[in-house]
């Protein structure tokens, strides 16, 4: 968040990226996938996880803004954490976390639903 957030303050319009990050959890590569409207980009997990292979990512962050400047998280963007997530377990490229990032402030699925400490 920390690193994203100042990144992405003075953008217009929704985009939706990935950090492919090696076992070590250094970044390998960040990609801006998709930019939509100033409400919604889509972004399937298919093309988000083609990415994160093709930098042989050991895990791959989701990230993406909401201009409105809010992070709160969405309906669309709770589906679509699952669908990330489901996609990564069967690929064996985990999720590391999908961030929403908001004016100062940003919504890390990780913390919030504490997938650290399932299972």
């Amino acid at each position: 968040g920390a690193y994203l957030l100042p990144r992405c303050q003075g953008w217009s319009e929704e985009r939706f990226g990935l950090l492919a990050l090696n076992a070590k959890g250094d970044l390998l590569a960040e990609r801006i996938l998709s930019q939509g409207t100033a409400t919604a980009t889509l972004i399937s997990p298919r093309e988000f996880f083609r990415e994160a292979l093709r930098y042989g990512a050991s895990t791959a962050l989701a990230f993406h803004n909401h201009p409105s400047g809010d992070p709160a998280p969405s309906r669309e963007d709770i589906q679509l954490t699952r669908r990330l997530q489901a996609a990564g377990e069967s690929l064996g490229v985990p999720l590391a976390d999908h961030l929403i990032l908001g004016r100062e402030r940003y919504h890390s699925f990780r913390a919030a639903e504490g997938w650290d400490q399932r299972g």
